[in-house]
Formats: structure tokens, sequence, C-alpha cells
């Protein structure tokens, strides 16, 4: 039997990044900010983001990033 062999050589680079909580919380309140359009430095905008697991206590290995963003819409005039 003759069997047919090839092979590819192929270049790559690979990139891996580990988070921390606090970094995942911070990142996923950035992404939600910059979709919506708005600047979390301002005066009338407060936030909160935290990590909770999925797997209710048990073998917590599933988390979801919740993030609230609330804007003060009343007008001084």
């Amino acid at each position: 039997m003759k069997m047919n062999i090839s092979s590819n050589e192929t270049h790559q680079r690979v990139h891996r990044y580990i988070f921390s909580q606090e970094e995942l919380q911070r990142l996923a309140l950035a992404k939600i900010a910059s979709e919506l359009g708005l600047d979390l430095d301002a005066a009338q905008i407060s936030s909160e983001s935290n990590c909770r697991s999925q797997s209710n206590g048990i073998n917590p290995t599933t988390y979801s990033c919740h993030v609230t963003i609330t804007e003060s819409l009343d007008c001084k005039d």
C-alpha cells in the first residue's frame, strides 16, 4: 500500500491574555460605555460592575459580568 503523506509548515503567533476579576469588570464597563457613547468621567453618570458565579455556588467555574450605568437626566436651568 502506498501512502501519500504531506505536511504544511505554518507560521503563527499566539496571543494569550489573563485578566483579573477587577480588570474584567473594568473592561466590560469600558466596552458598554463606548457602545453607548457615554463618558464615564461625566458628573451625571455613575457606574457599577461585578462578576457573579453562574453555578449557584457548586463548583463556580462559570461567571458573568454585570454592568450598570446610570445617567442622571435632571436638568438644572
